[in-house]
């Protein structure tokens, strides 16, 4: 007998939303993630890079699915295998990438793929260039090799209706490649400031990249979150003035699918830097480090958690709207809303405050990333995560804007 028509069916959009609108606070602390539970008190979770809603139904399957047969032991090869085909076709489907399978490895995260890269396929003591604001590791792995990291903070411009976007500085990095730079990283989807970068900037990239011979590791995991529908994700690695030689893919599902606990990225490199990645045991051994459940739900998110895919993207876009809406109504804030990713970046420069962050922690019971830790020019930002419950979401804003508005004058 089906069901009647005024339930939803499992997994469609209108019991996704609703499951998704019953989200509070409490839920979450109770479910005890790092996001919740770090701040003690009444204390909104809006900072770590991870969604609040779950994840797609297939791969909650897959999940219980193994933990109930036990399989859970180390990863076989015919599994990291269909994971590396699976990736290689979700990229020429979704993004008109062609890679071979051959030309992608299984990975614990992204962060595994940098180290490697910069310790054993980068000039010894070279430094490693970073557009700022950006990922907080990317800043600091660099130190861990005895490299310098160059920062190079975005160029801030206007969109045509006045809204801020940020931009690479593409003559500072050719300066700091001149210094004699071993690598360039390059996010995209652009973490924290949401820019989907375009063929133009990234084929700018590419020219510099050959013209100093400065290898690019391309941090993609936020590809499959491009909440614009009028932009589409384009790989660093598919434009054709990209040297393969000069050229490391890191992607993973983890932020698209909401699983970064179950260690399965992948590296996508050919050519040359195929050749010495495979060469090297130390970043060729790195695909043992992969786990097999991860790989499991890799298959499951790219075969069967597209449709839930498509709707969690509604979802923040319906939040980052709502957040626009409301922050608009406070003096001092300017905000950021992602083209991709699920992070906001918030221009609070206005305010007067030391340190925002904190003053939003204390006065609002909000707690944001400070933007100094994206990086030495940011300090007067915030960084905001949209992905959770819109109810949830409501009340961060009504909280940030009743802070801003009753902030004393030396807050």
């Amino acid at each position: 007998m089906s069901e009647p028509a005024s339930v939803p069916a499992p997994g469609s959009a209108t019991s996704l939303t609703r499951s998704f609108d019953a989200l509070t606070p409490e839920v979450m602390r109770e479910r005890g993630s790092l996001k919740w539970t770090y701040y003690p008190g009444d204390i909104i979770g809006a900072w770590v890079a991870e969604m609040d809603l779950g994840t797609a139904p297939a791969v909650a399957a897959v999940i219980q699915r193994c933990a109930q047969e036990g399989t859970i032991g180390y990863l076989p090869p015919e599994t990291a295998q269909a994971a590396c085909q699976e990736v290689a076709r979700y990229h020429r489907e979704a993004f008109g990438w062609d890679v071979p399978a051959e030309e992608v490895s299984l990975l614990p995260d992204v962060l595994s793929a940098l180290n490697a890269v910069i310790a054993f396929h980068t000039r010894e003591g070279s430094p490693v260039i970073v557009p700022t604001p950006a990922y907080m590791p990317f800043l600091s792995i660099p130190g861990h090799h005895g490299r310098d990291c160059l920062q190079v903070p975005a160029l801030e411009r206007r969109n045509h209706d006045g809204s801020p976007r940020w931009e690479l500085d593409l003559d500072g990095i050719e300066a700091a490649m001149r210094q004699g730079a071993g690598l360039l990283v390059l996010c995209n989807p652009w973490n924290p400031v949401g820019r989907v970068l375009s063929a133009e900037e990234l084929s700018a990239v590419a020219f510099l990249s050959s013209r100093y011979g400065v290898p690019v590791f391309a941090d993609e995991v936020h590809a499959p979150l491009v909440l614009d529908p009028s932009l589409t994700h384009i790989p660093y690695g598919s434009l054709p003035d990209t040297d393969p030689a000069l050229t490391y893919t890191a992607t993973a599902v983890s932020k698209g699918w909401n699983i970064p606990a179950l260690k399965c990225a992948q590296l996508i490199a050919s050519g040359q830097a195929r050749a010495r990645w495979e060469a090297d045991p130390r970043s060729a051994g790195l695909s043992h480090s992969a786990s097999l459940l991860g790989a499991q739900a890799v298959l499951a998110a790219l075969r069967d958690g597209q449709d839930w895919l498509a709707q969690v993207r509604r979802y923040i876009r319906t939040n980052a709207e709502l957040v626009r809406q409301g922050l608009d109504t406070a003096d001092g804030l300017e905000v950021t809303l992602p083209e991709g990713t699920y992070l906001a970046w918030l221009d609070c420069r206005g305010l007067g405050t030391d340190n925002p962050a904190r003053f939003f922690r204390r006065r609002a019971g909000v707690a944001m990333n400070e933007g100094v830790t994206f990086g030495d020019a940011w300090d007067g930002f915030c960084r905001l995560n949209l992905a959770t419950g819109r109810a949830i979401e409501a009340e961060t804003v009504r909280r940030i804007v009743t802070a801003a508005r009753q902030r004393p004058v030396s807050a």
